[in-house]
């Protein structure tokens, strides 16, 4: 059994400390993505969200992070267990 939580990796760091990791399904032509946004030292939060208009994982992972629905903090904590900043609110 593959644990789909181990899955993630970087894909974007910006100018601003800002730095994105994500979790990317497809199933039956459905983008699914859980993407982390986190401002280094500052806080992170997490968004989850779905598309099928996506050419990539990449772009499923950019629009998460453009349109996604907020994450609960229990809920975010489960997919990125490793990232030990505050939540943010």
């Amino acid at each position: 059994m593959v644990d789909n939580k181990s899955l993630a990796y970087k894909f974007e760091e910006s100018q601003y400390q800002e730095r994105l990791e994500g979790r990317y399904w497809n199933c039956q032509g459905i983008n699914i993505a859980i993407v982390a946004v986190v401002t280094k030292g500052i806080d992170w939060a997490a968004y989850i969200g779905a598309d099928t208009d996506s050419t990539s994982e990449l772009k499923a992972l950019e629009y998460v992070v453009n349109w996604g629905s907020k994450m609960d903090e229990k809920d975010a904590r489960y997919f990125f267990p490793n990232i030990e900043l505050p939540y943010r609110r």
